[in-house]
């Protein structure tokens, strides 16, 4: 009798458990179109910026910064000494510079303060007027290096979007969050924009755009 008990409750242990899910097919269905699998480690590059000479002369300083960094990119602004001189400022990647190529192909990225604990993800987007629609793949990498300027190659590889230019991009750390209604559960962030994207795409519902905004743990970059 024991014995029976035993395997009883066994058996009840596992089958309350949840088996473990892939982030590319967590929200997997027939009924909409699943995007690409993240790549994780793309193939990136940076530039080391340096700070100007001891010359008093802001011409001199900003000769040197500029030599260092590729010319297409110097129309953005960086960083020289990873402290000061970012372009702007948010709350999920403190203060950054995002800045898309002038081949429209590549965006590259410099944070302050560097971040540790997960990769960063950017999502190509296209935008119309103050709408938005993503129309490639993240592409996610670490980024451990205030002085160092990342860049990243996006992908319009999105069925259906391949023609579209990208004028934007969704910048996140590739971490969970909970999101409320009717997420109702942890989500790694850029799993829950693609899935609110899709959502809104196919059913022309918002609510899990509504509530992966409401969180606010990304940053939206026009181009």
């Amino acid at each position: 009798m024991k014995k029976s008990s035993l395997i009883l409750l066994i058996s009840l242990l596992i089958a309350s458990c949840d088996a473990p899910r892939d982030r590319r097919t967590a929200y997997s269905s027939n009924s909409y179109n699943q995007s690409n699998g993240f790549i994780q480690n793309p193939t990136s590059t940076g530039t080391t910026t340096t700070g100007g000479s001891d010359s008093s002369s802001d011409d001199s300083s900003e000769e040197t910064t500029e030599s260092t960094i590729p010319a297409e990119i110097q129309h953005c602004t960086w960083s020289s000494d990873g402290v000061s001189g970012f372009a702007e400022s948010h709350t999920h990647l403190g203060e950054y510079t995002v800045c898309q190529s002038t081949n429209k192909k590549d965006v590259w990225i410099q944070v302050k303060t560097p971040i540790t604990d997960s990769q960063v993800c950017i999502i190509p987007t296209h935008n119309s007027g103050s709408s938005s629609v993503y129309i490639g793949e993240p592409r996610c990498l670490m980024i451990s290096d205030s002085k160092k300027i990342y860049k990243v190659t996006l992908y319009t590889n999105r069925s259906g979007y391949t023609n579209f230019s990208i004028t934007g991009a969704m910048v996140m750390k590739d971490k969970a969050y909970f999101y409320p209604s009717p997420f109702y559960q942890y989500v790694l962030s850029p799993d829950a924009y693609i899935y609110c994207s899709q959502f809104l795409d196919q059913y022309k519902d918002s609510s899990y755009c509504n509530a992966f905004k409401s969180v606010g743990q990304y940053v939206y970059k026009v181009f």
